[in-house]
Formats: C-alpha cells, sequence, structure tokens
C-alpha cells in the first residue's frame, strides 16, 4: 500500500482527535495497553529504552491515529538499534494491533517510508475507508478462548503431514484475498489491485493504446519503463480523481486513456526538443592572446617600422627622376 504526496497531505492537516492534555494521555495509555497485552510478560523483561520508545510511538499516535516517524529517529532519540523498532512493530502488526503502509518515494516510484496505522485508535475506520485497507472485519475483535478437550485414541494417530499446503493457516494481514491481475505490471498491481480489482487490466489497456497511437503518430518507440511508469501515474491521476466525484467505468476508460495520452505527448516532446539541443554545433570561440612584450623587442619593432618606410620613400623618388629622364629624352 502506497501513500502519495497529495494523501499525506491530507493526513497531516486531518483534525486531532485528542483535544486537551487529558484526552491525549488518556489515549496514550490506551495504546500501550494494547502493547502491553501484545508482548505479555516479556514486556517487562525489554530494555527500558525499548519501552521508552514504544511509550513515545503510542503518544505520537494519539492524534491521528497513525505514526510515521523513521524507525531511525526512535532508534536515535532513545540510544537503540533501528532493528529493536522494527522487531516492534512486526510484532504488533502480526498481532493484527497495527496495519503498515509506506509513503511514495520522491526520488523513485517504489516505497518511502513506513506508516504505522493503529486498529485502537478510534480513527482508524476513517483511514479504512479513505485508503481501502484489506483488513478483515474481526481485524479488532479479540479472539475468544476456546476450551481445549482431551483427544481420543484414533484422532492421535491421524498424522498432519499429509494435509495440503492450502490448508495451513495464514496471517489474515499477510494473505491477500484478491489475486494479482494477470497482464498488470507489479507496482500497479500492489497499489491499485484493491481499489479497481478486474478492472485495472482494462484501463492498463487503455494506457497501452494510447502508447501506441504516441508510437505511430512520430515513429518512436518507447521503452518499458517509460510505458510503466506514465500508466502508473495515469491511474494514480484517475484514482485521485474518483474520489470526489463519481463516474461510470466507461467514463473512467475514456479519462485514463486521455491523461496517458497527453503524457505521453509530453514524453515525446521532450525528447525531440532535448534531441535538437544536443544537435546544434557550438563553434568555437577564436583566442586572441594578448601578452605584454619587452621594452626591447618594440623599440626593434618600430626601427624596423621606420627603415621600411624610408626604403619606401627612396625608391619612389628615384622611380620619379626616372620617369622624368625617360619623358626628357622623347621631348
Amino acid at each position: 500500500m502506497l501513500i502519495f504526496s497529495d494523501d499525506f497531505a491530507r493526513m497531516q492537516n486531518y483534525e486531532s482527535y485528542t483535544k486537551t492534555q487529558n484526552e491525549q494521555k488518556q489515549m496514550k495509555y490506551k495504546l500501550l495497553s494494547m502493547v502491553e497485552s501484545v508482548f505479555g510478560d516479556s514486556y517487562a523483561r525489554l530494555k527500558p529504552e525499548t519501552r521508552n520508545a514504544i511509550d513515545m510511538i503510542c503518544f505520537l499516535a494519539t492524534d491521528k491515529g497513525f505514526v510515521y516517524a523513521k524507525d531511525t529517529y526512535f532508534a536515535e532519540k532513545h540510544d537503540i538499534s533501528a532493528r529493536t523498532i522494527r522487531r516492534v512493530m512486526k510484532t504488533l502488526e502480526e498481532a493484527g494491533k497495527i496495519v503498515k503502509a509506506h509513503r511514495s518515494s520522491s526520488k523513485h516510484n517504489g516505497r518511502g517510508a513506513a506508516v504505522y496505522f493503529f486498529v485502537n485508535h478510534p480513527y482508524f475506520a476513517h483511514w479504512t475507508t479513505y485508503f481501502g485497507f484489506d483488513v478483515q472485519a474481526d481485524v479488532q475483535a479479540e479472539n475468544a478462548e476456546i476450551p481445549c478437550e482431551s483427544k481420543d485414541e484414533e484422532s492421535k494417530k491421524v498424522s498432519t503431514y499429509s494435509l495440503p499446503k492450502n490448508h495451513y493457516i495464514k496471517n489474515h494481514f499477510m494473505y491477500k484475498t484478491i489475486p494479482f491481475i494477470k497482464g498488470v505490471p507489479k507496482l500497479i498491481n500492489q497499489t491499485f489491485k484493491d481499489v479497481f480489482k478486474d478492472s485495472l487490466r482494462d484501463l492498463y489497456i487503455r494506457v497501452r493504446v494510447a502508447s501506441q497511437k504516441v508510437c505511430q503518430s512520430v515513429s518512436i518507440t518507447l521503452s518499458k519503463k517509460d510505458i510503466h511508469s506514465i500508466a502508473y501515474e495515469s491511474i494514480h491521476t484517475l484514482f485521485t480523481y474518483i474520489k470526489t466525484r463519481s463516474m461510470s467505468f466507461e467514463e473512467q476508460c475514456k479519462l485514463v486513456y486521455r491523461i496517458a495520452l497527453n503524457k505521453f505527448n509530453e514524453l515525446v516532446q521532450t525528447a525531440d526538443k532535448k534531441d535538437k539541443e544536443e544537435s546544434v554545433v557550438v563553434t568555437p570561440r577564436k583566442i586572441v592572446r594578448k601578452e605584454m612584450l619587452p621594452d626591447w623587442f618594440q623599440e626593434q619593432q618600430e626601427k624596423l617600422k621606420e627603415s621600411t618606410l624610408s626604403i619606401n620613400d627612396e625608391s619612389q623618388e628615384d622611380e620619379m627622376a626616372r620617369m622624368k629622364a625617360i619623358l626628357a629624352h622623347y621631348s
């Protein structure tokens, strides 16, 4: 389960459940009591630093029912390892007392920091409706004790090793009732299959049709990574849109097609612009050297220039005398 940036901003701005300091204290004790019931007698054997970290986690979850601080944050605050924090949260998750989700990463399309929702908090029903958590109806109910009866002799002789694998008991948090949709990328499956179910395949097909149309119009081949990335963004935009508006499935298909088509066109235009910029040849600038010349070299240059001028003057006078002599001979 991924929580995107706009959804996480709404979570942070949601109204706090606890209004006063006394209410906050009571809610913390309620969550802390839940944690103690999960650990049982072993809770008292935990290190004081670990119990202080658990106390801080429960305190931060009192307002809105979730905690999003990183494991390393609690570890550094209480001088314990991040592995200890993860082990505590995993124990609570396996006991069905918290639900784990992940924020979307700003650096890539994968998962970012973990967010833990407390099942015993009154706001949990709201977050379940908002995000569509795959939680069983009896997640908040305590397991009733079943009286143990003595086995008869025949039942003791029955071997349990012959049972098929699908009869093994599965944790209801780890077991998903909705299978992966075939033909849809893994990340899109993990994020949206619980929302759109079997319709997710048709939405993804509309994105592929949009990519084929763009490829045919500009004679270009898009990579699988680009197609999957735009498909993810388009379906997420549709998911955000239908949260506030009711749409038929046909309208959803048309909308996701238009979104994907615009994104593919923007991708192609950006690639063409980049290719044109790279194809421009930049002519190198001519470097003019302006070193300071020594005085003796400048003096020689001036003398050479003066001698050249004098030679040119003499040659002109000789030429004029020769021309006059020739003219006098013909006259």
